[in-house]
């Protein structure tokens, strides 16, 4: 899958290249919100041996961060991205005779192409207006951290701390409105809101092939960043 999308896209931007008026390379930070409904069942259904262990993380909704690279050329805008998402979920309990804590650890990392139509360009002053709408579409890798750990106060020698991984991958797609506000000829401010659909979720696999896993990663959620945009102009 990754080896068709970077072909599709070397293929698009090859294209556009001749008529490209800048290229652009931009950094986005914001905060996402994420389904993981696989995961949060897993985590609530783990046994532990302890009866009165507490979810204190159910994958919440944390720091995104964004980086694209592409070619703008009249009102039109495309290239290749890299993101990357994190959340955690984590039950158990610690008090004064020591802890007992499930824990799970996602890590994604997107890689796609992207597409951009400026709906209007407003001049306001030397200032200007762009708002646009966008859609994405690639791969999620998937990177999943299982630590179940036990430690006794009192004796430390019946305790364990047992670690596991999985990865795995799916893909997606995130329709997407944005603004673009023209701050000089070469910088541009970036503010946005998406909602990101795993369209397809592999199932995840442990690091041993002989102990196949039943649950998939969702990151499906919705999207909101801000960010800079600058340009190097390829034609005077």
């Amino acid at each position: 899958m990754k080896k068709v999308l970077f072909f599709i896209a070397l293929l698009f931007l090859s294209g556009r290249f001749g008529q490209a008026q800048s290229l652009t390379v931009e950094y986005n930070i914001g905060h996402g919100t994420y389904q993981m409904s696989d995961m949060k069942k897993r985590l609530k259904n783990q046994q532990l041996p302890v009866t009165n262990a507490q979810v204190t993380d159910l994958f919440p909704g944390y720091v995104t961060q964004d980086t694209r690279v592409g070619f703008e050329w009249r009102r039109h805008q495309a290239g290749v991205l890299f993101s990357y998402m994190n959340t955690a979920g984590k039950t158990g309990i610690t008090d004064y005779s020591g802890s007992c804590n499930y824990e799970l650890r996602d890590k994604g990392y997107k890689f796609g192409i992207f597409y951009r139509f400026c709906l209007v360009k407003e001049k306001i002053s030397i200032f200007t207006f762009e708002p646009y709408v966008q859609l994405s579409t690639g791969v999620v890798l998937n990177r999943v951290q299982e630590a179940n750990r036990l430690f006794v106060e009192s004796d430390p020698t019946v305790g364990y701390q047992l670690e596991t991984c999985f990865s795995g991958k799916n893909f997606f797609v995130e329709p997407a409105f944005g603004i673009k506000f023209g701050l000089c000829r070469r910088v541009a401010l970036n503010v946005s809101v998406a909602y990101e659909w795993d369209v397809v979720k592999q199932k995840h696999q442990r690091q041993d092939p002989g102990l196949p896993s039943t649950f998939n990663v969702d990151w499906s959620g919705y999207r909101a960043q801000a960010g800079l945009i600058f340009y190097l102009n390829l034609k005077k």
